[in-house]
């Protein structure tokens, strides 16, 4: 089951509001228990919310709005850090403490950084979207007050609107729309900002509470333990069926199955997620031919990882290989 954290939902629920949206306060939405709520509920809520408001762009209109609440206590980590670009690294080490329907990834050279999130829970709709991308790029810009920068890019997994006006106002003229994924690319200069917030002490307090957090939320469940599995089978070219993974989990098929069922989770489901990282991986920072990489990947044939990565990313391997190059 594809969930994401009550704090950040109470958090995006209150910067809507603020923002103008018009919200139902009896919803029964905004007063279940729990410390998560589903994805699919949350992205009903957020369409009901877009309908009643007559505001395509209310989700960007939430970034005046963002603040470290919206990691729970987990915010004080991400504040103690040194720099923006370490700030950035912990929100993607967090990020599976907020939602575990989409995965965060970091790439950085010596010119940049990009933020890169993968949705694998059901398909999120463009104000979930922007709320994301506003509040991310709103954390960011709260850590350093004293320098209101601008992304160098942004990506967004929808169709480019009749009208980005507002969109352009927040994320700067470099839009690119369309993509199956969504992306915030940093210049290494902003990076590399201090944070008035950071504490050397309390940093590392703050990075050993959210590890144990982790570990607590995480790292126990069967499913992280598959996903661990998963990646080291790939990586290594290993078989990554079934029956070698719940023999290498010291579990039976179907106990594993049950576990993995309990958690509301399948094991092709985690194979496709642990196929795309790997992918996205190999495509962007290797050399090695198309064919190897679907081979690796335990693709029977060629065409099979065509069809995988036009799923994934929109684009066949040998493209979406070019894309990130021009990047």
């Amino acid at each position: 089951m594809h969930t994401v954290s009550r704090s950040y939902f109470t958090t995006l629920a209150q910067a809507l509001i603020r923002a103008g949206a018009v919200v139902d306060p009896h919803d029964p939405i905004l007063a279940e228990s729990g410390r998560h709520i589903r994805l699919v509920r949350v992205y009903q809520w957020l369409e009901e919310v877009v309908q009643r408001s007559g505001d395509a762009d209310i989700g960007v209109r939430v970034h005046a709005h963002a603040h470290p609440a919206m990691l729970g206590q987990l915010g004080y980590a991400v504040m103690s850090c040194a720099t923006l670009g370490d700030a950035l690294e912990r929100l993607v080490s967090l990020h599976p403490l907020t939602t575990n329907g989409s995965i965060l990834r970091l790439e950085q050279n010596a010119d940049e950084m990009r933020l890169i999130g993968f949705e694998v829970g059901p398909c999120a709709p463009r104000v979930f979207i922007d709320a994301g991308a506003a509040m991310t790029l709103g954390l960011l810009q709260w850590l350093t007050p004293a320098c209101r920068f601008v992304p160098l890019e942004v990506e967004l997994a929808y169709p480019e609107p009749a009208d980005t006006t507002v969109l352009r106002e927040l994320f700067g003229e470099r839009l690119v729309f369309g993509r199956s994924y969504n992306s915030l690319r940093l210049s290494a200069e902003v990076c590399r900002l201090p944070l008035p917030t950071a504490s050397p002490t309390l940093d590392r307090l703050h990075g050993e509470y959210a590890a144990a957090r982790l570990e607590e939320r995480i790292e126990g469940s069967t499913t992280a333990r598959v996903r661990r599995a998963l990646t080291e089978q790939l990586t290594m070219g290993q078989p990554t069926a079934l029956e070698y993974l719940s023999e290498r989990l010291r579990l039976s098929r179907r106990s594993l199955q049950n576990a993995l069922e309990r958690e509301g989770v399948s094991y092709s489901a985690l194979l496709d997620e642990a196929r795309l990282t790997q992918a996205h991986s190999l495509l962007h920072d290797s050399a090695r031919s198309i064919k190897y990489i679907g081979a690796t990947l335990g693709f029977r044939d060629p065409s099979s990882f065509h069809k995988a990565c036009l799923r994934w990313f929109g684009v066949p391997p040998g493209e979406y290989r070019k894309l990130r190059e021009a990047t």
